[in-house]
């Protein structure tokens, strides 16, 4: 017995030593910086631009909002028009700048850089300097209509006080001054005051200025948007002639005479409504198919451009107390084209006239046709429900007998027959 337990206990085996768990692999993968609330953005700026150009903060001439653009001193200001990626389509900038000495040494080093949310491209475009100024021009609200002539220096004065930037543009540029003073003598009316010349804008040579700027935007060429939605849609004539067949004339003679000769006269009228159904038309169809269509006058179309144009400068660009003046100044070149719009309003309203007529009469059939199915659907629901009514009536006796096979047999009337005389 005690061998045994001392073979046990030396065959026992020995627990093994715990394994060391392995560190985690430290990672080498920078993280990526938290977002900003004020990301840098692209801007398209024009090419051998001035070492002094930059980006000032000016008034908008037609919402009175801060705006941002871009003055060179040589080659004038410049708006930015924002060119953004559809919103159902996700789009990024990836920016980054351009690699150092120690970058270019190692090829395998990747350059720092900067993901942009949204996909959103500023480019600079030229703007006429008198856009800028005319806030300074303009009345300040629409009951001040009277305005006095002021000075040069008066009207540069409002830029300074309206934005600093403009306070520095005029300090540091020099010829900016005469720059000012050009544009503003273009839309004033001018009086010598001794040595000084003063100034007052003029809304008439506001609106030559306008119009000279719309026709180079015509000769240019209009956007495809703008071509189609205001020029081609405006310009359409509309269709006057509509053909329709109407099925709700018919002719119907009575004629009192035998049996036969009522089922004759039911048959022609029965024809006699085919064959109408194939030639009646509308009210009038045919006369307004002989009416000559309105011709467009080749005029008309570079008239309508102009407008547009010169509706999209006044919209665009000018302060709001400067647009109800301008709309409300007589423009006799337009006379043709506001006759020939007014041609086409009432055209388009004789056709939506037809159309609520061709409307009515199909209305009109639509819902005959409509009683017609219900009258037969009822007839057909009675016919029924009294069917249901005379089986119900019907005694056990005669169901018996409406089963019991009857061929063989013959019908009570063939007892009651008359003989035929023997000859």
């Amino acid at each position: 017995m005690h061998i045994d337990i001392t073979m046990a206990r030396a065959t026992r085996s020995k627990p093994k030593p715990k394994e060391a768990t392995p560190e985690p692999p430290v990672s080498t993968v920078k993280p990526l910086p938290t977002s900003t609330s004020n990301p840098p953005k692209l801007f398209v700026l024009p090419k051998d631009t001035s070492k002094d150009a930059r980006i000032v903060t000016l008034e908008n001439s037609a919402t009175g909002a801060p705006s941002k653009y871009f003055f060179c001193p040589e080659k004038g200001f410049y708006e930015f028009t924002r060119i953004a990626a559809p919103k159902k389509e996700c789009r990024s900038w990836l920016i980054t700048g351009e690699k150092g000495e120690e970058e270019e040494q190692k090829d395998d080093r990747i350059g720092s850089g900067f993901l942009t949310k949204s996909a959103d491209l500023f480019v600079a475009t030229p703007i006429d300097l008198l856009f800028l100024i005319l806030p300074a021009l303009a009345p300040k609200t629409a009951k001040d209509t009277k305005q006095h002539f002021l000075a040069i220096d008066d009207y540069l004065d409002k830029l300074s006080t309206s934005s600093r930037h403009w306070r520095t543009l005029l300090s540091q540029h020099s010829s900016l001054k005469s720059s000012i003073e050009k544009k503003v003598r273009a839309v004033c009316d001018t009086v010598d005051a001794g040595d000084e010349t003063m100034y007052r804008l003029s809304h008439a040579k506001l609106l030559a200025v306008l119009l000279k700027k719309a026709e180079r935007m015509v000769r240019n060429g209009l956007p495809p948007s703008l071509e189609e939605k205001f020029i081609k849609t405006a310009l359409e004539v509309p269709v006057m002639s509509i053909k329709r067949e109407d099925s709700s004339l018919s002719t119907v003679s009575t004629i009192e005479s035998t049996d036969k000769d009522s089922q004759i006269s039911t048959t022609t009228s029965i024809e006699s409504q085919t064959s109408i159904e194939t030639t009646i038309t509308t009210p009038d169809t045919e006369n307004l198919a002989t009416k000559p269509s309105l011709t467009t006058p080749p005029e008309i179309p570079h008239l309508l451009r102009l407008r547009t144009s010169l509706t999209y400068l006044t919209s665009s660009y000018l302060p709001s107390t400067l647009q109800t003046p301008l709309k409300s100044l007589p423009q006799p070149q337009f006379t043709p084209l506001d006759t020939h719009l007014s041609a086409l309003t009432t055209l388009r309203s004789e056709a939506a006239a037809l159309r609520s007529i061709s409307d009515n009469i199909s209305r009109k059939r639509a819902i005959e046709e409509d009683d017609d199915r219900v009258f037969e659907r009822e007839e057909k629901k009675r016919r029924k429900e009294e069917e249901e009514k005379k089986k119900k009536s019907e005694g056990r006796g005669v169901k018996a007998l409406k089963k019991v096979d009857t061929s063989g047999m013959k019908k009570m009337s063939a007892f009651f027959m008359k003989v035929p005389k023997k000859a």
